[in-house]
């Protein structure tokens, strides 16, 4: 039978976190403690008995490992799982192991140092407990995501992703699930973005060639442009999430008539006074592309969907080419004064793109703020390694410039792997 660790993890993580919360309050003997002691038990017990061997978790400030593979999270888990390290920290603790050979016994005077850890302020727990043991999370924290922000775009991207595929399956199954993980997730995307320059637009959504696409690539890539392109026309935040949920519910429909169009929308029972926003940005998108009047929020919809699809009809498609066919009027239904305004925020080589300058390739991270930002933007020379490289701002090295456009695809570079 397979394990899905993820969610394994996820459970743990949130059990051993409700833990840490009871243990500030009560004794080790109180009904709250034993029944989170219990549960976490129960959840480790399970895991053996789907043949899991060693189960581990590794926590640091804001990287979080399930048994060595990057725990993806929504925002909710994000803020839990960092409370719970940061309270680890001060045990010097963070990377513990649980094997099969695990007992109540183990588990039970764990808890009881770990009580005595956070009670005393200091350091209680011992390196080993039977089947279980710990030490402290060593190796660059996602502070590591402050210094290498190409990491935090594929960390929020897979995030999003992950909480939209699972949205679709439960709808897929008849149920009416939640709005609140997708909700959270969009939310931190648009802090990050805004906080961090774009996060070199989430890479352009992640168009990695070694990684399997499907329509929900395309719902959360609108997402994130629609977000990008947002924070570009000064919008606040309350409209960037209506207009990122309408991308992610209203999916990149096949309908070109209005009123159709906005069906997919009835399917999600969690919008409540949401609803009619996004009812209204969706008709108004479809509208826009039969050159139909329509809102400023139904015009942004439509330009980064239409973005989308012209990317997915040619996978190859270097992204400054997909711009410059919007802004010339090569794609029937754009509106040319809002395709020039989106080839204004896209740039002559949009971030996420990839170039080649001068003998070297290299991926566009960002544009500098002054006249020429746009047309010399600011890379990162990918290495013979396929890593991220130097840096180079282009605005200001005049014995450099970018010689041709290339494609993810026809270069095989994976993004996940820079």
């Amino acid at each position: 039978m397979q394990i899905d660790i993820q969610k394994v993890g996820a459970k743990i993580l949130l059990t051993l976190h409700s833990l840490s919360s009871v243990l500030k309050l009560y004794e080790t003997n109180n009904t709250a403690v034993t029944r989170q002691t219990d549960s976490m038990f129960k959840e480790l017990e399970a895991f053996f008995a789907k043949g899991g061997e060693e189960f581990r978790l590794t926590l640091r400030e804001d990287e979080f490992f399930v048994c060595d593979r990057l725990l993806k999270v929504d925002l909710q888990l994000y803020l839990r799982a960092k409370e719970l390290a940061l309270t680890l920290k001060v045990c010097k603790y963070g990377d513990i192991r649980f094997s099969n050979k695990t007992t109540k016994k183990d588990l039970e005077v764990f808890v009881t140092d770990f009580s005595a850890s956070l009670r005393e302020s200091a350091p209680k727990l011992k390196p080993s407990y039977g089947g279980i043991s710990g030490k402290e999370a060593l190796g660059s924290s996602a502070a590591a995501f402050r210094f290498e922000p190409n990491k935090l775009a594929i960390w929020l991207y897979a995030g999003l992703l992950d909480v939209v595929q699972n949205l679709y399956l439960s709808v897929g199954k008849g149920e009416y699930p939640s709005l609140l993980p997708v909700r959270r997730s969009l939310q931190l995307i648009i802090d990050n973005m805004r906080e961090h320059n774009g996060i070199y637009q989430i890479l352009s959504a992640i168009r990695d060639p070694g990684a399997k696409r499907n329509r929900t690539n395309m719902y959360v890539a609108a997402a994130v442009d629609a977000i990008g392109f947002g924070l570009f026309t000064g919008l606040s935040n309350v409209v960037l999430m209506d207009l990122a949920l309408t991308a992610v519910l209203g999916g990149i429909s096949s309908s070109k008539d209005p009123i159709t169009s906005v069906t997919p929308l009835f399917q999600f029972k969690g919008l409540g006074d949401a609803a009619l926003g996004l009812i209204l940005t969706l008709h108004d998108a479809r509208a826009s592309r039969q050159g139909k009047s329509s809102s400023n929020m139904g015009k942004i919809l439509m330009i980064v969907e239409a973005y989308q699809q012209i990317l997915e009809e040619d996978l190859r498609l270097p992204l400054p080419h997909a711009i410059r066919k919007m802004s010339t009027g090569e794609v029937q239904g754009v509106d040319q004064d809002v395709a020039k305004l989106f080839a204004r925020y896209k740039g002559l080589f949009p971030i996420g793109s990839v170039v080649e300058v001068g003998s070297s390739k290299a991926i566009v991270i960002g544009h500098s703020d002054n006249d020429v930002g746009k047309k010399r933007p600011i890379v990162k020379l990918i290495t013979v390694r396929g890593r991220l490289g130097e840096q180079i701002d282009l605005s200001k090295r005049k014995d450099l410039s970018i010689t041709k456009s290339l494609s993810l695809y026809s270069e095989k570079i994976r993004l996940e792997a820079l």
